[in-house]
Formats: structure tokens, sequence, C-alpha cells
């Protein structure tokens, strides 16, 4: 998917307004890679926690 966009596309700010100002690329692993991270670490201790 992220192929089909130049680089100026993905790395200038303000391109598509719907990313809030940010990169395009920047927007694409804040909510992939980097949020699943977050998501995992979150769920490890969730269930570190957990454990009786």
């Amino acid at each position: 998917m992220i192929e089909v966009f130049s680089n100026d596309e993905l790395f200038s700010k303000g391109v598509y307004k719907w990313t809030g100002g940010t990169s395009l690329g920047s927007y694409f692993v804040s909510s992939t890679s980097s949020h699943y991270d977050w998501a995992l670490k979150k769920l490890k201790t969730h269930r570190k926690n957990c454990k009786v």
C-alpha cells in the first residue's frame, strides 16, 4: 500500500490534512508497528499483574 506514494507524499508534513499535520510516513508508523508495540507492552503488563 505504501509503495504507491512518492517520497514527498510520505515525508512532507501537512500533505494530507487527515493525518493531523504530521507526515504520512509518520502516520503509518504510529498506526501500525508502533501501535502494536505499545499494545503488546500493555497486554504483557496486564497479564503479569493478573497472575495469582
